[in-house]
């Protein structure tokens, strides 16, 4: 792929329409240079052309959905929001190999708002023809086979964080999926599980409803270690960046501080002033809260204070007539009325009802439950709140209220001044600054969050789903009638994967000599690296030579023991030792470097980590890989580099600007500062150039302009 041409409207600083032709002759000439200081827009073009090829994609999202939409608003240029149409916009004309032939694509995303909404127009021109909606399916398709987003972010190469991604543990899996995707060994991987599920076509039953079982939970297994594959990356990246930020306030806020502000005395009235209104605002909060905590509850229902007063005393007398009724018997009473000569029976009747009414509280029934049912202490409790409630005062806590917050504002009016005790114009540049940070790392934090939660997810998820799938899969495999069908598919299932064994083994082995070539190219030192053994994970181990005597390597194996010392020499110092002295093992290596005089020289290899070496070498070590991994693969894509230099040296960085950047790819775009491709390097660089642009800011206006040259001229 080429890239022809980049067209930015109204894009990050880059404001109304700004075209970039990225067009190599075939003439030696690949490279585009772009220079800008830091800040003038050479990150933003990297952005553009993520967007206009991948869209959503780029940002690790399978859709346009909201944060998708969010991303793109932060790209518009802010002039553009001030007019009545806003309109935005990428559009790139790229060269893509279809069918043994070149062809022209113009790939094109516009936003615009409809409706207070954001809404993207994407469509793309083949030959100046407009794609119909099967075809732009079809292209999608074929632009992420050939060169999917992660391979295209792998040749997006930034000098400064590459650095970081090969610090990490997982920098193996980095190198080993952008390798075989470009070296198409993917395809070795399809015809494998195309033909292990051509094996879940045969069962035992005939059973279309199993097969279409299996085969919807592997897709879903698929797509789903896909999903977490991206979060992956994205987390990693979301990680790198938020470090990045985090670095950047801690440097503002010293900057901050180092640029002066109040004076002591004034400082210390302020903090005292501060203590005490601290102090009223304290107080103040607990009152409130004692309020809030206690009377509140009873002050809400205030107007229902005398029902429910009434309430709990009619339950209450109710209560000392269920006693009385409980306790007193009618038959005593009446027999010791009897007892005092009142023997009529109904007034004995009627002294013991009216008795009985003295202690019924009016409205009594006994089939009517208590609503409170409280106890005598919580009734008093209730009856105290009630009595609070007459002597509280609305004005009082109103004055309370107003007193703290008073004191609320008196404090953070004193942490303003105590924050921006400088000039307006420092304050507000310091702020913005700080603002703009802010905004990026609340927004970085919640994404990271939000993955890294969707993650654990997906993980837990693909567990349940793997173990569903290998279920389903051993029921098809139990059920097979076809054991002929099932042998074959199995056997060509086997062959693909020794094929791609041995293909893997292959490409090891010639990108192992091809980076020890590179770095013999770019790299002054001739025993940096003077052999790579590449394990089966793509973990790296590199060696240079070394030179023992007998009794040093004696030594080791005494010290270390034998396996310690083969990965110290690696497998080809084994094999050239063993051979030397005519032995199968290191064990009898020892007992023939114990009969010696050991005082013969050793030419072997010694371990060197690749974590050990500095950020200057570890980079040169990268440029040398890609230079290699690009070779093998014979891919035609081009190598987008920023912060070319980074921590390279002068005298690697002319051998990098001679032998590099000329060979890499047929096209390479680099973004520069002048401190990087200074004029020394843009003299060796110069006759391989075949577009210059350089890129200036407007900081007063947050304006990119474009010329096309470079910040020096070759000397004549």
């Amino acid at each position: 792929m080429k890239i022809n041409k980049l067209i930015l409207k109204n894009f990050s600083s880059f404001e109304g329409t700004n075209i970039f032709d990225f067009a190599v002759d075939n003439d030696g000439k690949n490279i585009v240079l772009i220079g800008g200081q830091n800040g003038a827009g050479k990150t933003s073009l990297f952005s553009a052309i993520k967007v206009a090829l991948y869209g959503p994609l780029s940002f690790g999202y399978v859709g346009a959905n909201t944060h998708y939409t969010q991303r793109i608003k932060e790209f518009i240029n802010s002039k553009a929001f001030q007019t009545d149409n806003v309109e935005s916009g990428v559009i790139i004309n790229i060269s893509i190999k279809v069918e043994r032939e070149f062809h022209d694509y113009e790939i094109s995303r516009e936003w615009y708002f409809s409706k207070q909404k954001l809404e993207e127009r994407y469509d793309v021109k083949k030959e100046g023809r407009v794609l119909d909606e099967q075809e732009l399916l079809y292209f999608q398709n074929y632009l992420q086979g050939v060169i999917p987003p992660s391979l295209f972010e792998f040749f997006l190469f930034d000098g400064e964080e590459v650095g970081n991604i090969f610090s990490t543990s997982s920098y193996n899996n980095y190198v080993k999926n952008a390798l075989f995707t470009m070296c198409d060994m993917d395809l070795y991987e399809i015809v494998r599980k195309y033909t292990s599920n051509y094996i879940s076509k045969v069962s035992e039953n005939g059973s279309e409803v199993d097969d279409a079982d299996y085969r919807e939970v592997e897709k879903s297994v698929e797509v789903l270690a896909k999903s977490i594959q991206v979060s992956e990356s994205r987390i990693l990246g979301l990680r790198l960046e938020k470090e990045k930020i985090d670095i950047q306030l801690q440097e503002l806020e010293t900057a901050f501080k180092n640029a002066g502000g109040i004076t002591e005395k004034e400082k210390k009235i302020l903090l005292k002033d501060f203590a005490e209104a601290e102090k009223i605002k304290q107080e103040m909060s607990i009152q409130i809260k004692s309020f809030v905590e206690g009377l509140m509850p009873f002050f809400i229902v205030k107007d229902f204070a005398d029902k429910i007063s009434a309430q709990l005393d009619y339950e209450e007398k109710g209560e000392i007539f269920y006693y009385v009724q409980q306790k007193i018997n009618k038959d005593a009473i009446k027999t010791t009325l009897k007892k005092y000569q009142i023997s009529s029976e109904e007034a004995i009747e009627e002294i013991v009802t009216t008795l009985f009414d003295t202690f019924r509280p009016k409205g009594y029934s006994e089939n009517k439950a208590p609503i409170h049912d409280l106890s005598k202490e919580e009734i008093g409790r209730v009856n105290g709140m009630f009595n609070a409630l007459e002597d509280f005062n609305v004005d009082n806590m109103l004055k309370i209220i107003r007193k703290k917050q008073i004191a609320a504002d008196r404090t953070a009016e004193i942490n303003r001044t105590l924050k921006s005790a400088m000039s307006d114009d420092d304050a507000n540049s310091f702020a913005e600054k700080e603002n703009k940070l802010l905004k990026k790392n609340e927004l970085v934090t919640r994404e990271l969050f939000e993955r890294e939660r969707k993650l654990l997810e997906e993980k837990e998820t693909l567990v349940r789903m793997n173990y569903e799938k290998n279920q389903k899969y051993q029921k098809l495999v139990n059920s097979v009638q076809n054991k002929h069908v099932y042998e074959l598919s199995n056997g060509i299932s086997n062959i693909m994967s020794s094929l791609l064994d041995k293909k893997a083994r292959s490409m090891k082995t010639k990108l192992e000599d091809l980076i020890v070539e590179n770095l013999q190219k770019i790299y002054r030192k001739d025993n940096l690296i003077t052999h790579i053994e590449i394990e089966d994970n793509f973990q790296f181990n590199l060696y240079q030579n070394v030179t023992y005597y007998e009794g040093e390597l004696l030594a080791l194996i005494n010290n270390f023991g034998y396996e310690e010392v083969a990965k110290l020499i690696g497998q080809k110092g084994v094999g050239e030792l063993l051979n030397s002295y005519n032995v199968k093992s290191i064990n009898e290596l020892k007992k023939v470097l114990e009969s010696s005089s050991r005082m013969e020289s050793i030419e072997t290899y010694k371990r060197i980590e690749l974590g050990r070496l500095s950020k200057g070498e570890r980079q040169i070590f990268i440029l040398a890989l890609y230079w290699a991994m690009i070779i093998i693969s014979g891919q035609d894509i081009p190598f987008i580099i920023d912060t070319p230099y980074a921590r390279i040296d002068a005298n690697h960085r002319k051998e990098i600007s001679e032998k590099f950047f000329p060979n890499i790819s047929k096209q390479v775009v680099i973004l520069s500062t002048d401190e990087e491709i200074n004029e020394e390097f843009y003299e060796i660089i110069h006759p391989y150039v075949a577009k210059e642009y350089l890129l200036t800011n407007n900081e007063k206006e947050n304006r990119t302009t474009i010329e096309k040259k470079y910040f020096f001229e070759v000397k004549s």
